[in-house]
């Protein structure tokens, strides 16, 4: 098997898997890892049509409530956010906030069901919001004079060098050529743009407790697991400047990963109480860089 990152052909068997988040069938999949690289892959990975039946129609990321937003306002929740504030920790909100006033095209690709866009609207009343996701067509229907929703066709006649944002949140790892989709991407942006891409962390401390039991490796649907190292290689390829690697201080995948051990088909209802005591710990492995997930923000020069 060939890296679709470096060309490399020496690579290494990890485990085997079957899809557990959603269920869809028991095909078993395996996982081999670039030794070159380190860039890990499903294998064999999907055509878009063999993939299509695992996005099925109650997949979870499509949820149609994507609108409406909900505040935690418990006591460790305000203490925890305004610590974030007062240390000025959450680095991408701050970066944000630098183009708070100006004229923005924003495009969330691969928005799911556009819950990133409809938060960020209601921040940022002078930004054009554009999403693209090939998978859900739910949200195609929304009307709203600075929302627009794409299918592929009228995503695709969008012109070059049009965005000065562009958002990649959990999508990298779902694609089945990610060199083309970043060099696709880089001609969307607008020179001096930014690229912001969040994806699994593939040398997170919860993915060597977890192994196959890792919530991030939802195979099959994710068929490359990076690391912070070789995807900015590959944004390096086309010219992209990494500005910031920010890692994540949400316990969520860890605690799903829990989940899977124990099989449990649903969160259970002390989930939230769970997410706070384990936050603080996993606030202390992002310095450490060892969390599920990360995100590298990259710029266009």
């Amino acid at each position: 098997m060939r890296c679709v990152l470096c060309n490399s052909e020496n690579n290494k068997f990890l485990l085997k898997a079957t899809d557990t988040y959603m269920n869809v069938d028991d095909k078993v999949y395996d996982l081999v890892q670039c030794r070159d690289c380190q860039l890990t892959t499903l294998n064999p990975i999907l055509t878009e049509d063999e993939l299509k039946k695992y996005y099925p129609s109650d997949y979870k990321i499509f949820d149609k409530q994507a609108e409406i937003t909900f505040n935690d306002k418990s006591f460790l929740s305000n203490i925890r956010t305004k610590l974030i504030k007062i240390l000025r920790l959450n680095t991408l909100e701050l970066l944000l906030e630098k183009y708070s006033s100006k004229k923005i095209n924003y495009l969330d690709y691969g928005c799911g069901n556009g819950k990133n866009i409809f938060t960020l609207s209601n921040k940022f009343s002078e930004w054009s919001f554009h999403g693209y996701d090939k998978f859900n067509n739910k949200i195609l229907d929304f009307k709203d004079k600075r929302i627009f929703f794409y299918d592929k066709k009228n995503f695709e006649l969008i012109k070059d060098e049009y965005f000065d944002i562009i958002n990649l949140s959990s999508v990298i790892e779902h694609v089945n050529n990610p060199k083309e989709l970043i060099f696709f991407l880089y001609k969307k942006l607008k020179k001096n743009g930014i690229i912001i891409i969040k994806t699994p962390n593939f040398q997170s401390l919860s993915r060597k407790i977890f192994q196959k039991n890792w919530h991030n490796l939802d195979i099959p649907r994710h068929f490359h697991i990076f690391s912070a190292k070789n995807l900015n290689l590959l944004l390096e390829m086309h010219n992209l400047k990494k500005i910031k690697t920010i890692y994540s201080r949400n316990s969520g995948v860890e605690l799903k990963s829990f989940y899977k051990i124990l099989n449990l088909q649903k969160k259970p209802k002390f989930h939230k109480l769970l997410l706070k005591i384990f936050n603080p710990i996993t606030f202390i492995l992002s310095f450490f860089n060892l969390t599920s997930t990360f995100t590298i923000v990259s710029k266009k020069d």
